[in-house]
């Protein structure tokens, strides 16, 4: 038997036809495809109009990535924990925003990632020889440097043969108790 669907806009009611894609909303909650609501091509093209983002602003706390959003009608939100993807380019947060946002979104998270990452370690190895202990390094932001010979005194402190700013000295303290954890060189 041959039966017709017809297409009724979950959005604004209306019927309508498809032009070339059919878009709908998930809903995992149903396999029957008469409970599929279907989003027609008009509240489409207002929902991406709608998505154009003035601004964004990244945080991290715990662990926990969160995005506040205003777009250009002066609509925000605030905290939406969101997901940088890679291997897309696009951060998914958790409301439905068009793919334009979302790619949008991954070259303001990139910018503000390399921003906070720049002064943090990207790699930190160490080399022990006679009475003599160096550490060469890299952050994020590119700075290096090369076989810095260091030592600990009786208080704890770090000293290094030449200076080496705050931020790096503290990471460099962090990096080297791992490093005699898993060497065991006490």
């Amino acid at each position: 038997m041959i039966r017709t669907l017809k297409f009724v806009c979950s959005e604004c009611g209306q019927e309508f036809v498809p032009e070339g894609e059919v878009h709908y909303r998930d809903n995992y909650l149903s396999s029957n495809i008469r409970d599929t609501k279907f989003i027609c091509p008009a509240c489409i093209r207002a929902w991406e109009a709608k998505w154009q983002i003035k601004y964004a602003a990244f945080a991290e706390e715990d662990y926990v990535l969160t995005v506040t959003i205003e777009l250009e009608d002066g609509s925000i939100y605030e905290n939406l924990d969101c997901t940088p993807i890679e291997e897309t380019e696009t951060v998914v947060v958790g409301e439905d925003i068009p793919l334009a946002a979302q790619k949008l979104l991954y070259e303001i998270y990139t910018v503000w990632d390399q921003k906070r990452k720049q002064n943090t370690l990207k790699d930190c190895t160490f080399n022990d020889e006679f009475m003599r202990t160096t550490f060469s390094c890299e952050t994020y932001g590119g700075e290096k440097y090369e076989n810095i010979a260091f030592r600990f005194t009786m208080k704890g402190q770090l000293e290094t043969e030449k200076p080496v700013p705050d931020y790096i000295e503290e990471q460099i303290i962090d990096a080297y108790k791992i490093y005699e954890a898993q060497n065991n060189l006490e």
